[in-house]
């Protein structure tokens, strides 16, 4: 229906006219001659599809902030964005970055993790971890509705994936911020981009515990590729550009039928049927069939046997016959001798020894006795030169890489393959190994009966 609207002409900063004119509900502006003023500028502008794109990032942005409202984007002519303005963020997830990014979208539910009226309430949705990309440009942040950079928070968002994306993949998340305007400064970029809280240690948390919870709650096992698939969306050519056309049939089913059901943190009982390939273990549970890497099984169950007896200071470890000496390279000095102490608290029993050489006197039981010295070079060489890093990760990873692992390739026995499983259930974090790579896939019932023709 139209209604009684107003046209507003402006031409260089001033109203040139202004009067009533009838349109349909909304608002519409034409921007022409942008740079007739100041056409140096526009030397400045890069090549049609790049300005294109900076203007599709700008609208996705908004989009995804503001979910209530309906946003059409046409760029020569075609129908880049599209959203319905129904309120669901699902939705302008689904319009920005395609259904296949949408169904695997974790809805932060924040009564869930904001504990008082002071903290920063955080919404949002963020990825599956089978959702990495290669770049940051998937991570979205929003303080009371307005778009941000901030290095602070995007760190917030990685580090709550730790552990559960590969080195070198980041996540995709959109983050609602929302907090008293008296404790975010947005007047210290002209742009408004970037922003400076009160308190920027309690946001930090807020955020990070509010992704990590959502994660842990509700992250799904990864399923193997169903052969027939009802939709069919391109890969984003670059952050905030996807495909607004889904298959017909998904988009008739609607998104909320293409989400994940969220899965429980620990896994189901699992009975083993065998191995494959002397690599991977065949197992059965209630809700379908299992197929588990033995190699990343394992490294999660020594990862977690670390951080657990470290935490206990039960930390059980193996003297040397004799005392073994170690040298460093200059880098790898600098870090053990302000280390060596703490190291301590893993079951290394280490002491300075001249110049760049150290006495070792016992190590980590879980450690092989034959590959101690190689395991801490590895861990010197990855903490030399970095800040900021999470020692106790770094150890109790290292630990695990070169514990006498169960590896791929080994043929196990029947009673072998069930301890394996056994402890990999009693794990904290079952589905993926400390560096981030699934350590199982699922085939559900419904999969089976629908290969089968059984549905």
């Amino acid at each position: 229906s139209r209604s009684a609207g107003s046209c507003l002409v402006v031409e260089d900063g001033m109203v040139v006219d202004r009067h009533p004119q009838g349109r349909p509900v909304g608002t519409t502006v034409s921007v022409l001659s942008l740079f007739r003023r100041v056409p140096a500028r526009l030397k400045f502008l890069r090549s049609a599809a790049t300005e294109n794109g900076r203007i599709a990032g700008v609208v996705s942005q908004y989009a995804l902030a503001f979910p209530e409202v309906a946003f059409r984007l046409i760029i020569d002519g075609r129908s880049t964005l599209r959203t319905p303005g129904k309120g669901a963020l699902v939705d302008s997830v689904l319009a920005v970055y395609g259904a296949d990014t949408a169904r695997q979208m974790l809805e932060i539910r924040p009564g869930d993790w904001s504990s008082g009226q002071a903290e920063p309430r955080v919404s949002g949705r963020v990825g599956a971890p089978s959702l990495g990309r290669a770049s940051r440009n998937y991570i979205s942040l929003f303080v009371n509705r307005r778009s941000i950079n901030s290095r602070l928070l995007s760190w917030a968002v990685e580090e709550a994936y730790h552990g559960l994306l590969p080195a070198g993949k980041h996540p995709v998340a959109v983050i609602n911020i929302e907090m008293p305007t008296g404790e975010v400064d947005v007047n210290i970029h002209p742009a408004k981009s970037e922003v400076k809280f009160r308190d920027e240690r309690r946001v930090f948390v807020a955020v990070q515990k509010a992704v990590r919870g959502t994660l842990v709650a509700q992250a799904p096992v990864p399923r193997i590729e169903e052969a027939t698939v009802d939709f069919a969306v391109p890969a984003p050519s670059s952050g905030f550009r996807g495909s607004t056309a889904p298959h017909r049939r998904q988009a008739e089913k609607g998104v909320a039928d293409a989400m994940p059901a969220p899965l429980a943190l620990t896994l189901p009982v699992l009975r083993v049927v065998g191995q494959v390939m002397g690599s991977y273990i065949v197992a059965e549970g209630p809700d379908g069939l299992y197929l588990i890497d033995q190699h990343a099984a394992h490294e999660r169950i020594v990862y977690e046997e670390v951080k657990r007896q470290r935490r206990r200071r039960e930390v059980s470890r193996q003297g040397l016959l004799a005392p073994a000496t170690f040298e460093v390279t200059p880098g790898q000095d600098e870090v053990l001798r302000a280390r060596y102490g703490e190291l301590a608290d893993f079951g290394f029993d280490i002491e300075p020894f001249g110049d760049r050489t150290y006495l070792v006197r016992a190590v980590p039981e879980l450690v092989s006795a034959d590959d101690w010295s190689g395991m801490l070079r590895e861990l010197l060489d990855a903490l030399a030169g970095e800040s900021g890093v999470d020692f106790e990760e770094k150890v109790a990873i290292s630990i695990a890489c070169h514990r006498r692992a169960v590896r791929a390739g080994q043929v196990l026995s029947d009673s072998e393959m069930r301890a394996l499983v056994r402890r990999l259930e009693s794990t904290e974090l079952p589905h993926t190994c400390p560096h981030g790579r699934p350590t199982l896939i699922h085939l559900s019932n419904g999969q089976l009966r629908r290969h089968f023709g059984r549905s």
